[in-house]
């Protein structure tokens, strides 16, 4: 009959859209393609259709807004404040491991939604890499070092090689010259001290610097005049008290005194440090046999020879007060008077710093 079919296959069908844009005309037909074998057996067919773009459907389902982890207490509290507007949000319950969704009245509760927390695993195993200086590879590694209980917390160390030397880096700020390695500590410096080098410390220490000599000038004022018997051998022309210095000090003695002596008579001047009789003898003025006033002339007198660094009686101890005396005193004859006046009598007393 015409309605039978000449042949009846089995196929697989496979349907595809074919887009239409908007603006194209309608597709008023579709195609079948049927491929088959050689041996007139069906492979597959082929049949395409006109798809176009529909409307928008209706909203899905609100999404599930994850909102962290919470106490049971925490969710029991939590769900007498959501509303509506909260819908889909959850919880992990970490009491339990349960998942809380609220579905806008209530909590909605699945039982264990989450595995259990597993043991922390050991320690990381950490391998030192190559150190790099400038894009210049170092010939040993940085060792690294992992130091922790299995289950952390964990202290990475990072040992680095010896490290070539760099380049000298700019000048540094100026020490102090007061705590310097080459100053001696051992006496804080006084107003007016300066550094100089000490050869028995190998190092510079504080010291009152040499300068031009003190001078005290006693004047003829405090001179007496006086006129002695022939027995008189004796006579205290001045006692002067010399303040205290601040370093160790001699006097040198200059000045003249004016006596009177008789033929056959002698007077000399003597001056003596800390006592006119017992006290180191710094200056002397040596009369003559002679009649009528003579000028005695003081000059500095050391009884021992002088040299640097030599001990000797005659220096005065800084910090310490000391006095000087001056005596005219008969050397010779004895049955005339004498005397002495402050006629142009003069002391001048130079302080001479000893090293």
């Amino acid at each position: 009959m015409p309605s039978d079919p000449i042949e009846r296959l089995s196929v697989d069908l496979e349907v595809f859209g074919i887009p239409q844009t908007p603006g194209m005309p309608p597709m008023t037909e579709t195609y079948l393609h049927v491929r088959r074998r050689q041996d007139g057996a069906a492979e597959s067919a082929v049949l395409g259709l006109p798809v176009y773009e529909g409307k928008p459907g209706p909203a899905g389902p609100a999404g599930m807004i994850h909102q962290g982890q919470r106490t049971t207490a925490e969710l029991d509290g939590l769900a007498l404040v959501l509303s509506p507007a909260e819908l889909n949000y959850t919880y992990r319950n970490t009491d339990n491991n349960s998942q809380w969704i609220w579905n806008g009245t209530t909590f909605q509760v699945y039982a264990n939604a989450y595995g259990a927390q597993g043991n922390r695993g050991p320690a990381p195993v950490m391998n030192g890499g190559n150190v790099t200086i400038d894009g210049e590879a170092q010939p040993a590694p940085a060792g690294v070092h992992v130091d922790g209980a299995d289950g952390g917390p964990y202290t990475v160390s990072v040992a680095l090689p010896a490290l070539p030397p760099g380049p000298p880096g700019p000048p540094g700020l100026a020490g102090p010259i007061y705590t310097s390695v080459d100053v001696s500590q051992t006496t804080p410096p006084v107003d007016g001290q300066m550094l100089v080098h000490s050869q028995a410390l190998g190092k510079l220490v504080w010291a009152t610097p040499m300068v031009p000599y003190l001078e005290y000038v006693v004047s003829s004022e405090s001179f007496p005049d006086a006129t002695k018997n022939s027995g008189d051998v004796r006579h205290t022309l001045l006692a002067f008290e010399m303040p205290a210095q601040p370093f160790d000090w001699e006097a040198e003695i200059l000045g003249g005194v004016d006596v009177f002596r008789e033929i056959g008579h002698r007077i000399d001047i003597e001056v003596r440090l800390s006592s006119d009789t017992s006290g180191a003898l710094i200056g002397y003025g040596r009369g003559s046999d002679g009649n009528g006033w003579e000028r005695l002339v003081l000059n500095p007198y050391s009884a021992v020879p002088l040299n640097p660094g030599v001990p000797r009686t005659s220096i005065i101890p800084a910090g310490v007060n000391n006095s000087i005396w001056v005596t005219a005193i008969k050397k010779g004859g004895t049955t005339k008077a004498w005397g002495v006046r402050k006629d142009f009598a003069n002391l001048r007393i130079r302080v001479n710093r000893v090293l």
